[in-house]
């Protein structure tokens, strides 16, 4: 929902191609969006979730670099969501 949001694409938004997403605006994100949408207010909570839920951040050089990246994450294709796994204890980022 945030993401399709267009209140919010000054904060997060779509890469173009709609396969990663990234944060614009780190501080935005979390006094305005987080609380909102995640009951949380931390920004370390807030991507310990991702990473519980198996996005990867993206490290390469250019443009995706600092996005966040889930292979069933896809703009336009909402349904792949359901596919989506919580990344058991002991298998994510040591």
């Amino acid at each position: 929902v945030i993401l399709s949001n267009e209140q919010y694409s000054h904060i997060i938004s779509w890469m173009p191609h709609g396969r990663a997403w990234k944060v614009i605006n780190k501080e935005l994100l979390v006094e305005e969006a987080i609380p909102k949408f995640f009951g949380q207010s931390k920004f370390s909570s807030f991507t310990r979730q991702l990473s519980g839920w198996g996005f990867k951040r993206l490290h390469q050089t250019g443009q995706d670099f600092g996005c966040y990246y889930h292979e069933c994450f896809l703009r336009g294709h909402p349904r792949l969501t359901v596919l989506m796994r919580r990344v058991p204890k002991g298998q994510g980022k040591a």
